[in-house]
């Protein structure tokens, strides 16, 4: 049976089910005023997964136009049958990338409640990426009834929702000063767009209404702590201090500093009274980003520069955004991260950060004698304890454990991150000497070993098992994290794929790395 044909027969299987269980046709599946229809619905497009890659959006869904990201729109009414609301619905529209290319996009979904008379329904969609083509789903976490498994917050504003949750807290006043400077300067950005139609000036409204969006989201579902409170201040800050002056920058992972300190030469750096030592790092659509494996990176680089001080300053001005809790009667640290980054949702935990992380703090109290470096150290290296679904970064894989760099995609082995995961583990041991620490140690290094040939192509490395080809940068990197293991295992093994990887690098021409 061809594809058309087959299609056709899942419409008309769909009609059947539509008119037996007594809803309407697929494309009038709500009514907008008839009260003989008790359930209300609001459907929303979620800002996750494949929406930073649009600039603009234009989906229908009955004959209402969704054109903004986290915002119910009410789009009608359905019946109950015996206490339950079975939806078909279609979704219809177009997508324009930031080149201003158009993309059209159709979809049949379906979904069904439980529910009570009068009772209000959000569905909330999502766009994803699958092969070549763009498409639209259903998040059904954040779909339910409103009221009960979605909070009647959903509805606030983002801005309405952070004040909310910040009443009574010290944050209240300067979260509500900041906020107020974002407007003003999204509302900027919006003229701006709308008298010129240049897409850099829509590009930079989202991204410096990303931080108040994305904890605002967060915000309409549960309170923020603390820590929440700070990360969110300090990109607000961020992120109004640079759109105050520019618009956004034309690439991802570009860094912002706010003072004469950088280890590289590609940063933006402003002079603002906002005083920080910490790198933001920009995303399409997100904004400038508190990333602590940014943060720890550069740590690490000013100690292997023998630039303590520097080193140092960050990983102080870092230490106030760590998030601590108890598993299996030991204290854990966790340094997360409140961007979406691929299919993220947030927030999500960097291996890197966590191993790498307990490497650098050690290295912070052997030097100054401070226990709460040692304390903060020690609560990371406790976080390789955590299961998967506590926010947790081990994958018990075929070849061994394996810190992820990115604790969403437990199936993704990025190569590069669990060797850096390694490093830290080791400079801790070297400091503390704790067993834990050398046992998670040589188990990483035993799933290196493992697992070296699947990031082989025969010409080339690969980032990790499910990429292709690595960047040159990285291919490098891989070089240069497989003499550091054989320098402290004394495993040839290693050094014999870093000579192989190597000498690719001089097949291609390319001038090879020192080992």
């Amino acid at each position: 049976m061809g594809s058309s044909m087959k299609s056709a027969k899942i419409i008309i299987m769909s009609l059947i089910l539509i008119l037996s269980t007594g809803c309407i046709s697929i494309e009038t599946s709500f009514h907008s005023h008839n009260h003989n229809y008790p359930i209300k619905v609001f459907v929303q497009i979620e800002e996750e997964a494949a929406a930073f890659e649009f600039a603009k959006f234009k989906l229908t869904v009955g004959n209402v136009t969704i054109d903004k990201l986290n915002t119910p729109f009410f789009v009608g009414r359905v019946g109950i049958n015996d206490g339950e609301v079975p939806i078909i619905f279609t979704v219809k529209g177009s997508l324009t990338n930031w080149y201003g290319k158009n993309l059209k996009i159709r979809e049949l979904l379906s979904v069904s409640f439980k529910v009570n008379d009068n009772d209000k329904i959000l569905i909330t969609l999502k766009i994803y990426k699958e092969d070549d083509t763009f498409r639209v789903g259903i998040d059904e976490k954040k779909s339910g009834v409103i009221g009960r498994e979605i909070p009647e917050d959903v509805f606030l504003s983002p801005e309405d929702a952070l004040l909310k949750r910040a009443e009574g807290t010290e944050f209240y006043n300067e979260l509500m000063k900041e906020l107020e400077k974002n407007r003003e300067i999204r509302e900027k950005f919006w003229r701006q767009y709308k008298e010129t139609g240049d897409l850099k000036y829509l590009r930079s409204y989202r991204d410096s209404f990303y931080a108040v969006r994305i904890f605002g989201e967060l915000a309409k579902w549960r309170k923020l702590n603390e820590v929440e409170h700070k990360i969110l201040l300090a990109e607000l800050k961020a992120n109004n201090a640079y759109y105050s002056y520019y618009t956004s920058p034309t690439k991802d992972f570009s860094a912002l500093v706010f003072s004469d300190d950088s280890p590289y030469y590609s940063t933006f750096r402003i002079k603002e009274p906002f005083n920080s030592s910490l790198p933001f790092i920009y995303y399409t659509g997100r904004g400038f980003n508190l990333y602590p494996v940014t943060a720890i990176h550069w740590a690490e680089i000013y100690f292997q520069r023998g630039q303590n001080k520097k080193a140092l300053q960050i990983l102080k001005e870092l230490s106030q955004y760590t998030q601590y809790g108890e598993y299996n009667g030991e204290k854990y640290v966790l340094f997360k991260n409140y961007f979406h980054f691929e299919n993220a949702s947030v927030p999500w935990v960097s291996g890197y950060a966590q191993g790498m992380g307990a490497g650098v703090y050690a290295i912070a109290y052997n030097l100054t004698g401070n226990e709460t470096y040692l304390k903060i150290a020690k609560g990371l290296v406790n976080s390789f304890d955590l299961p998967l679904s506590m926010n947790g970064f081990v994958s018990h894989t075929k070849y061994g454990d394996w810190y992820l760099e990115y604790n969403y995609n437990s199936n993704e082995l990025v190569l590069n991150g669990h060797i850096i995961a390694l490093q830290g583990l080791y400079y801790y041991w070297q400091v503390t000497h704790d067993e834990k620490a050398w046992r998670l140690f040589q188990n990483g290094v035993q799933a290196v070993r493992n697992a070296l040939p699947i990031f082989d192509t025969g010409s080339w490395s690969k980032y990790s098992n499910i990429h292709g080809d690595a960047s040159e940068f990285y291919h490098r990197l891989h070089i240069r994290l497989l003499k550091w293991l054989y320098d402290v295992t004394g495993d040839k093994y290693f050094l014999e794929y870093a000579r192989k990887w190597n000498d690719y690098l001089m097949i291609r021409g390319l001038k090879p790395e020192k080992i």
